[in-house]
């Protein structure tokens, strides 16, 4: 996170819309001052570096009434790599529509982070994720747009939810319907351990069936659509 204070001096002019957009983005650090020229280059080093952060981010600037004002080089390349077709510095309107509906969540229910979930699109083995930073720039609204990998189900992704390599193991092994003698003989231990490794597993994703840790571990992984909730009996 950005600590230094952002000093501009009053004789020179930042005259972009790129500029004024991400200067409103810190503007809590932003104050106003006279001082010398050496000053006002380490300042705008500043600014430069925080602009080269959010042009990597892949970020889209929009009003309430879903208007885009600004967009960064990669969050154009993104737009039109997942949606076809698209209209250069445009919402697409799958995007405007799931935008639309989470402003409408926004004012409907004043609360942010349990209602902005990200928008998920996936696309040859790949995944864009549109998150939605709100009350940032006054009424302006920030689409933080981010590809990534899809996950396996596999030891190594499994691993990446908080599993030993030893529960990994057991886990992608009950994913296959393999019973726990089966998976005794195949990591070469006794059943007695495979119940035990289950029995961390089971503590560790909250739940108390093979079935459920199964399902749970997938959601985790991104796997799975929606939201998986163990209900004991």
């Amino acid at each position: 996170m950005l600590q230094q204070r952002i000093l501009v001096s009053r004789d020179r002019q930042i005259v972009t819309n790129y500029d004024r957009c991400v200067l409103n983005l810190v503007g809590q650090h932003l104050m106003y001052t006279d001082e010398n020229t050496s000053k006002f280059n380490q300042e705008q080093q500043i600014l430069t570096q925080f602009k080269q952060v959010f042009e990597q981010l892949g970020a889209i600037i929009v009003t309430a009434e879903g208007q885009l004002l600004l967009i960064t080089q990669r969050g154009e390349q993104l737009l039109n790599q997942y949606f076809s077709p698209y209209t250069p510095h445009s919402l697409p309107e799958p995007l405007q529509n799931w935008f639309k509906h989470q402003i409408s969540l926004l004012i409907s229910n004043g609360k942010v982070s349990s209602l902005c979930l990200p928008l998920h699109i996936e696309q040859l083995g790949k995944q864009l994720l549109v998150r939605l930073i709100s009350n940032v720039i006054g009424e302006l609204y920030i689409l933080i747009l981010e590809e990534q990998e899809l996950q396996s189900f596999s030891v190594s992704s499994l691993e990446l939810i908080g599993l030993t390599r030893r529960e990994a193991e057991v886990l992608f092994w009950v994913a296959q319907d393999k019973s726990n003698a089966a998976i005794a003989k195949v990591l070469g231990c006794s059943q007695g351990t495979v119940r035990k490794h289950q029995e961390h597993i089971h503590r560790k994703l909250g739940v108390q069936t093979r079935t459920a840790a199964v399902m749970v571990a997938l959601e985790k992984l991104g796997l799975l659509k929606g939201s998986f909730v163990a209900i004991s009996s």
